[in-house]
């Protein structure tokens, strides 16, 4: 036995020994040098090393270009005065205290973003450019939550990053205009950050993937419909495609696909799929420019000088183009070059000769005046006090020695400060590097934004994880003067319905709410009386489905937004937890809404679930028609809308019971059990019947309806930054006239002119 253990132990040893010589022999073809001889020093001096700068130029002039056309359409400059102009919108600051200026004067940070995209586009005053450009997008982005993607959060980082790097030393108009800041090389930490920084892009999605609710085919439902599945539908059908294809593929393409990129014996099929991953994306969903920037930051993980080479390869196929072409003119040439006159062959044989005598006679002279010059000697002639020497004066031992002494210190302080200035430059980039790591997983500290996922929708990588299908949104103002109640239209002053879904933006929303009904209760003429007084609480009760789940509601309804409080780091007190009780339902839900969509092409269900001692109040519009409600399992009780005939009836209902419901009324389901009650409504939809819009008015490929629409929303950009720039010169000039029309009869009046004017515009 013991002869046994000991020869696995060596079996065990040989493995792991030669596992280590392989890892060393990789990480010494890599860095230069073996594990053992790490160090600090040898570490930066691998990040400084040179590399040839030319594709760090590609990636700035590519992604420079995609920001141009990202700030008219997902920036919302098109719509700038839509988004910002309009004082009784709900927006959703980050941090309290950042908050967006008013229009006109947001058209300047606009300008300024433009412009800054432009400079690093151009290469033109760099870093001035691109610190612009970076401080105008994180200024919008952290003054509007509800338009946050992953991928905005990805291009301030990448505009941060480009910032730091010397993407400007090649094909830049800064080269161009002083040849001393071209740079053949660049350091390779330039590269390292962005490469990294994708690589996290990629894995961080995967690994965020690698949930029961994705392995199991339940985030992204239905989206295999999709025409660009079409050619997987010849040998799957559409649930194997859902499951196989978008969920297991594509979990195991983004956990793997920066691997295979950076290794050079599966770059170029990895490179093919990553280039179709990305073309589906943009055809899938609305996403902005992120399908485009990934294309375009892909040739980073290609050889540094792939741009030089790319030149050189086509320069060879040009010249054989040329070549082929001047075989066909050379024919033409020697037939007509028998026929040239005799007369004009003996003129330009003269003129060679006479030429070439000229020549002879030239050099000659100049090797003549050579010789003479070798023999003549010239005294060296310099000034000291005014006065001219013969020769100059050798400096003595000592002065010899205190120079050689200052450039040695010189020197010693060059190399300090630049190993000084390596030393933090690498600190930075360490501290990135684990940041970058550790932010998607830090939703145990930001408890305040975790809902039923984890955290703030931007830096977490979390890409289609999860879908949301929201079924209402109801919002109660309460006058607790006079008890009255009051319904507002939830979207009448928010820009969009990202709102709706995050604890932290709900607080806000009500907040907001409240503010714009103070307002329009100052407005009101006094004489008319108030509506409503100023001692109000609003209640929000949200509707939604998660993955195909039960639709419940996410808030508690019964809590007063203004009397609570909210914590970034606190979890959220209002939130009504996930029923994971109904995942068991999931197979019986789809097989109850295959059958309801066989009924007919109008037929529809939805599936509810709710809380003990909660109830549901619901309006079933006139356009429903055949509306039944059957109770799946708990206890609940069933009133209808009062009317002549009914009034304050109940009717308790349990598993299995049914109840036939009428089109223009009102209804409340009331869970009276201990626990989760689930209940389904099927219906028709009649007004699906009317949409009649045909297949054909959407092309599978609007590539030029798409080209047309960001060039169109590029001139609605320009117009509106060249109208509000007028507007804010107009008032900063009409205001500062003001000033001075009232500063007339002042004594001294220069002066408190050009104070209050100053003050003023500086104030604007």
């Amino acid at each position: 036995m013991s002869k046994a253990l000991l020869l696995l132990w060596k079996k065990i040893r040989t493995w792991v020994e030669c596992l280590y010589t392989n890892i060393d022999g990789k990480f010494q073809e890599q860095f230069g040098f073996h594990m053992t001889q790490l160090t600090l020093a040898k570490l930066i001096n691998y990040l400084y090393r040179p590399k040839d700068s030319s594709s760090l130029a590609i990636t700035r002039i590519l992604f420079g270009l995609a920001m141009l056309f990202d700030i008219p359409d997902e920036r919302g400059g098109s719509i700038m005065d839509k988004r910002w102009g309009d004082p009784m919108v709900c927006h959703f600051p980050l941090i309290k205290f950042i908050i967006a200026i008013p229009m006109p004067y947001m058209a300047l940070v606009y300008a300024a973003l433009w412009l800054g995209a432009l400079g690093m586009t151009l290469g033109y005053k760099y870093r001035l450019s691109a610190s612009v450009f970076t401080l105008s997008y994180w200024y919008l982005f952290l003054i509007e939550k509800s338009y946050w993607n992953n991928h905005s959060y990805l291009f301030g980082v990448v505009a941060l990053l480009l910032t730091t790097t010397e993407a400007n030393c090649y094909w830049s108009l800064d080269s161009y205009l002083d040849p001393s800041l071209s740079k053949k090389t660049v350091p390779y930490w330039n590269y390292f950050i962005l490469k990294y920084q994708f690589f996290i892009l990629y894995f961080m999605a995967g690994m965020k993937k690698g949930t029961a609710e994705w392995l199991t085919g339940y985030s992204v439902q239905n989206l295999s419909e999709h025409w660009v599945f079409s050619p997987f539908k010849l040998f799957l059908t559409v649930p194997q495609i859902d499951y196989i294809i978008v969920h297991w593929f594509v979990f195991t393409f983004d956990l793997t696909v920066a691997i295979w990129m950076m290794w050079s014996r599966t770059r170029h099929v990895a490179m093919i799929l990553c280039a179709l991953f990305h073309l589906m994306n943009s055809r899938l969903f609305r996403i902005g420019m992120f399908p485009w920037v990934c294309l375009a930051t892909m040739p980073l993980f290609y050889p540094f000088d792939w741009p030089k080479r790319t030149k050189i390869f086509a320069e060879k196929v040009m010249s054989k183009v040329k070549g082929e072409f001047f075989k066909y003119t050379k024919k033409f040439n020697i037939n007509t070059t028998h026929h040239k006159n005799h007369a004009v062959e003996e003129i330009e044989k003269h003129v060679d000769s006479v030429h070439n005598e000229d020549k002879s006679k030239s050099s000659s002279d100049v090797d003549r005046i050579k010789e003479q010059n070798t023999n003549v000697n010239y005294p060296i002639e310099t000034k000291i006090d005014g006065e001219k020497i013969g020769k100059k004066k050798e400096k003595s031992f000592d002065t010899k020695n205190k120079e050689l002494d200052t450039k040695t210190n010189v020197a010693a302080t060059t190399g300090e400060d630049t190993q000084r200035r390596k030393l933090i430059t690498f600190m930075f980039i360490v501290l990135h590097v684990l940041s970058q790591a550790f932010l998607p997983y830090s939703h145990f500290i930001t408890k305040g934004y975790n809902n039923w996922t984890n955290g703030l929708y931007g830096y977490s990588w979390d890409m289609m994880v999860h879908t949301w299908e929201i079924e209402s949104v109801i919002v109660k103002v309460v006058d607790n003067e006079s008890k009255k109640e009051f319904y507002v239209d939830p979207y009448i002053y928010s820009p969009n319905d990202r709102w709706t879904r995050h604890g932290d933006m709900v607080y806000q929303y009500a907040g907001c709410l409240k503010d714009n009904i103070i307002k329009k209760i100052k407005e009101k003429d006094s004489n008319r009386g108030n509506d409503i007084s100023e001692d109000i609480s609003i209640y929000i009760d949200v509707w939604c489905s998660m993955n195909g789940r039960f639709t419940q509601r996410m808030f508690d309804p019964k809590t007063d937004l203004l009397n609570t409080s909210w914590s970034p780091f606190e979890p959220i007190p209002y939130l009504m937890p996930l029923l994971d009780e109904a995942l068991d339902w999931r197979n019986i839900l789809q097989d109850i809404k295959d059958d309801v969509h066989t009924w007919s092409d109008y037929s529809d269900v939805t599936f509810i679930a709710d809380f003990p001692g909660y109830y549901l109040e619901k309006f079933i519009p006139i356009e429903i028609s055949n509306v039944t409600m059957t109770v799946l399992d708990g206890l609940v009780a069933y009133e209808p809308d009062e009317t002549k005939f009914m009034q304050g009836q109940s009717f308790k209902l349990s598993k299995g019971n049914q109840v036939i419901m009428n089109s223009g009324t009102f209804h409340r389901i009331i869970n009276i059990g201990t626990k989760p009650a689930f209940y389904a409504y099927t219906f028709i939809n009649s007004s699906e019947a009317g949409n009649t819009e045909s297949l054909a008015a959407h092309p599978k490929l609007p590539l030029g309806q798409e080209l047309f629409k960001r060039f169109q929303n590029m001139f609605k950009f320009f117009k509106n930054i060249i109208s509000n720039v007028f507007k804010v010169l107009l008032d900063v000039t009409s205001q500062c006239l003001l000033y001075v029309i009232e500063c007339e009869n002042v004594e001294n009046d220069s002066d408190i002119i050009i104070q209050f004017c100053s003050s003023e515009i500086f104030n604007t």
